[in-house]
């Protein structure tokens, strides 16, 4: 039996023409040179968001940030991935392939407050590396070097999306920096541009700014009030069993707005453990990410529900003293702690999800299904890092001995903040404009409680 070929199939997968397929793009050796330069660009992009989220005000700057660093981590590693591929023994990717090239990236970490930090990255960076990226396409054979043409056109169309919001953010202040915006630009100017083809021996640059160490302080911007009010019942309230459904509802999704603190927290121990393996940062930045998008959760709740969520007095008591008074590894394994104290059933996820059910909240129990199940994920997360071979080689045991000894440590050492704002009870209050009625709460649950280990 004879078979005829119809006409009109495309050749080649779809991928090209022949005639395109017929040009020379890149050697090898020179793609794996610039994607090492994409790929420090990427590295230095995540390191410089991540270390900036407790010290931005701007709390739609600190979610964009939380998102931005995560997106950075998983690119980095894609294309540490594929230089691998092409080349063994791989380069190494631990350094930065071109000294110009970090000086420019390092003057980044220099900006002065959000204006410049934004200015930096989506005003000057990012472009040019969205530049880059559409230039390795450019450059590079469709066919032979599908693989990498693949990986670029997705980091091409996130980074797009990226800027995207950076230039939306940009202007609402009111623009670029222009000083900062030229300083940046001589220093990459210098560096040949991201692919290092545009260099010229001659460049001047500015004196380079001295790079400061990381603040770590939590900060927020001037609508929030109650900073260092440490008195948050939804604590206890949530999985209180004389406060009704309606109210308990109403205290986890003030939590949930809360848990931009558990970012806050997060980005410095991820920023200051830069010995740990790239996929450390993926899985924690994935984690970070998470924890922003928690409170985005309850931010959109409480707004749907017609309440200012910006009048609730979100304390920052959790970064302020875990940041500055303890170790890098003490916060990961406090972190631990908190996750594993998520798993009981009557207090835990589960009972989390089925309070917003009974209270008949469908917009809350979505968003709870979903915590619940970005809590496995960290479980495993912590297990990898702290319990695991990959990790420090904790037993279950000695995470969580160490993490309730923090909690106690590190709560003390709150107390030389409380003077800088009244310890007020607002619960009450608050529970009469948003449900309408008086709490059921018992006073004594309208304090603080030092015991609770929560997020």
């Amino acid at each position: 039996m004879s078979h005829s070929t119809p006409d009109g199939i495309p050749p080649l997968a779809g991928l090209c023409t022949h005639e395109e397929a017929a040009r020379v793009g890149l050697p090898v050796e020179h793609n794996v040179r610039r994607l090492l330069r994409l790929h420090w660009i990427e590295e230095r992009c995540r390191l410089a968001l991540v270390e900036r989220i407790p010290s931005t005000p701007e709390w739609e700057v600190k979610g964009a940030l939380s998102l931005h660093q995560w997106l950075a981590a998983e690119r980095a590693v894609g294309l540490r991935k594929r230089v691998a591929e092409m080349r063994s023994p791989a380069p190494r990717m631990d350094l930065p392939p071109d000294p110009a090239l970090h000086s420019c990236l390092e003057q980044a970490r220099a900006a002065d407050g959000t204006r410049e930090l934004l200015t930096a990255w989506y005003g000057v960076l990012i472009p040019a590396l969205a530049e880059g990226y559409r230039r390795h396409l450019e450059d590079t054979n469709p066919l032979v070097d599908h693989p990498t043409r693949r990986l670029v056109a997705a980091n091409l169309r996130e980074v797009g999306e990226q800027l995207a919001w950076g230039r939306a953010a940009l202007d609402a202040f009111g623009g670029p920096d222009p000083a900062f915006a030229e300083h940046l630009g001589s220093f990459l100017r210098a560096a040949g541009g991201v692919t290092g083809r545009d260099r010229w021996d001659e460049v001047p640059i500015p004196k380079p700014r001295p790079v400061p160490t990381p603040d770590f302080t939590p900060v927020r911007d001037g609508r929030f009030a109650g900073m260092f009010n440490f008195n948050f019942p939804p604590h206890v309230l949530y999985a209180a069993d004389n406060v009704d459904a309606e109210e308990r509802n109403l205290a986890l999704l003030c939590k949930r707005l809360l848990e931009m603190d558990v970012p806050e927290m997060m980005a410095s121990f991820v920023a200051q453990r830069g010995d740990r393996p790239p996929e450390f940062h993926v899985d924690y930045g994935r984690q970070l990410w998470d924890e922003a998008r928690h409170s985005m959760m309850g931010e959109v709740a409480l707004q749907a529900r017609g309440i200012d969520w910006r009048s609730i007095p979100l304390n920052v008591g959790f970064a302020l003293r875990l940041n500055l008074h303890a170790e890098p590894l003490e916060r990961q394994i406090m972190l631990w702690a908190i996750e594993q104290s998520l798993m009981p059933a009557t207090t835990g996820k589960r009972s989390e999800f089925e309070t917003a059910l009974e209270a008949g909240d469908a917009l809350s129990a979505h968003f709870h299904d979903y915590d619940w199940a970005d809590e496995v994920l960290h479980a495993q997360i912590g297990r990898r890092w702290l319990l695991g071979g990959d990790g420090e080689g904790l037993s279950f045991e000695e995470a969580m001995e160490t993490g309730r000894s923090v909690h106690a440590r590190t709560w003390g050492a709150l107390d030389e903040y409380r003077e800088r704002e009244p310890q007020t009870e607002w619960w009450a209050e608050f529970v009469r404009r948003a449900l309408g009625h008086e709490t059921s709460a018992m006073p004594e649950q309208l304090v603080e409680h030092p015991s609770v280990i929560a997020e």
